[in-house]
């Protein structure tokens, strides 16, 4: 095995397909996937699904949402907070 359990790796997982871990970390979990085929399953399943969600919960911000923001940021950067 590669010296990590397989509960580190499922608890870590979202954090490793996101690419939010640590280079050694990182490499330690892509390690145990190669040679645990169940948890590379589920790390494929969830990779897949985040993608899924991304794609089709992808909605426009409404232009007078995006003025306001664009307002609201102009003003802190002209008169920032003391």
């Amino acid at each position: 095995m590669s010296g990590i359990s397989c509960e580190e790796v499922l608890a870590e997982v979202e954090l490793y397909i996101d690419g939010e871990l640590g280079k050694v970390r990182a490499l330690h979990l892509a390690n145990h996937l190669a040679t645990c085929s169940p948890c590379l399953h589920r790390a494929e399943f969830r990779a897949k699904l985040k993608e899924i969600v991304r794609r089709k919960c992808h909605t426009e911000t409404p232009e007078h949402l995006v003025m306001q923001i664009r307002t609201i940021i102009r003003t802190n950067l002209d008169d920032p907070p003391r």
